[in-house]
């Protein structure tokens, strides 16, 4: 039977199993939402050229830090720092303070 601890559960042990094929193929593999109901979950698995992602999780971050946003519209070598750590997101804001974003923690990247 599945609950949402369980769901949670199957995410962070994905992950860590699929470190290998990462490493092997040179890509960056993603689980997206997960759905599931009793019996069935379902979600969408995305693979993306590049080294292997590091698996940072929200509490390895603190307010100060300089991170980049590894995302397909984003410039991976811009740096923004750690402004507020919230309950599901982590606020930045770009070095020069002009922009503010909210981002999940699994996109950045300590710098």
């Amino acid at each position: 039977m599945l609950n949402t601890q369980t769901v949670k559960n199957f995410r962070d042990d994905f992950q860590t199993a699929i470190f290998g094929l990462e490493k092997q193929y040179g890509v960056q593999i993603s689980l997206g939402t997960i759905r599931f109901d009793k019996d069935h979950l379902r979600t969408k698995m995305t693979a993306r050229v590049g080294e292997p992602g590091q698996r940072i999780k929200k509490e390895e971050f603190k307010v100060g830090d300089i991170v980049n946003i590894v995302h397909k519209k984003m410039d991976p070598t811009r740096e923004f720092r750690v402004i507020k750590i919230m309950q599901k997101n982590i606020k930045v804001e770009s070095m020069s303070g002009i922009e503010q974003l909210r981002v999940s923690p699994s996109l950045l990247k300590k710098a």
